[in-house]
């Protein structure tokens, strides 16, 4: 059946804080004229609407941050192979006989790589996220800037053992790597200019300085992300774009 001509089902988009996620899904469920219904639901306990999804005739519901699957929860809650492979879940669909965790952030991480910079040379610059490392893979190397060492072998260790680059812990050790990188990848705090060279790419999971862009060669923003995780989340809820 046509979108158009389906039900139109209420979407939960569960936050703590205003998120730019429920912009770009609110405009990309009106530009694809989707059967669903977006509202922003500030939720401290998100798990608490969970059991009422289907009750209430819910599509699903988007967390905005990814969390632990709640345990209270486990015999009904069914975890796809990456919510399994982060220990995260952002989507919760309800299907027949329960609940369904999805993870779209490392979903749309590795298809956005996958996209632009298959095989590519990476160097993981800011707070380590260990539930994202999985999802490097189209990756040919991975290299992170770490406190200690134990931090950043343990980050390396979710990736595929062809995957696994250096861990720099002194700043001339980071310079090293970036010469020999294709890809940074910022995930938030301090970033070192002297790092970036002119033929890097550049993606950014936090905002960024106006000033890195002239330093490399070009800059996908957080937003270019988004879009792809979007997408991920409408194809959870059965909506392939």
């Amino acid at each position: 059946m046509r979108p158009e001509y389906q039900k139109v089902r209420p979407l939960a988009f569960l936050h703590r804080v205003p998120s730019p996620l429920f912009d770009r899904l609110v405009a990309e469920v009106a530009t694809a004229r989707l059967p669903l219904f977006p509202y922003p639901v500030e939720a401290q306990d998100p798990f608490a609407l969970f059991p009422c999804l289907a009750p209430l005739g819910l599509a699903g519901a988007v967390l905005a941050e990814a969390l632990p699957p709640p345990k209270d929860l486990a015999p009904s809650l069914s975890l796809e192979a990456e919510a399994l492979e982060a220990g995260l879940l952002d989507l919760v669909v309800p299907r027949v006989g329960g609940l369904m965790g999805q993870y779209t952030e490392g979903v749309a991480l590795e298809r956005f790589l996958s996209t632009h910079f298959p095989g590519a040379k990476g160097l993981w610059l800011g707070p380590l996220r260990p539930s994202l490392a999985p999802f490097l893979r189209p990756l040919a190397q991975v290299s992170v800037v770490a406190k200690s060492f134990a931090e950043g072998d343990s980050f390396l260790a979710r990736l595929p053992e062809r995957a696994r680059g250096h861990v720099a812990l002194r700043p001339e050790e980071a310079r090293a790597l970036s010469l020999k990188t294709d890809l940074i990848l910022y995930a938030g705090g301090r970033l070192s200019l002297d790092l970036l060279q002119p033929f890097h790419a550049l993606v950014a999971f936090s905002p960024l300085d106006r000033g890195v862009w002239e330093r490399v060669q070009i800059v996908h923003p957080p937003e270019d992300l988004l879009g792809f995780r979007v997408r991920a989340v409408l194809e959870g809820l059965g909506y392939p774009l």
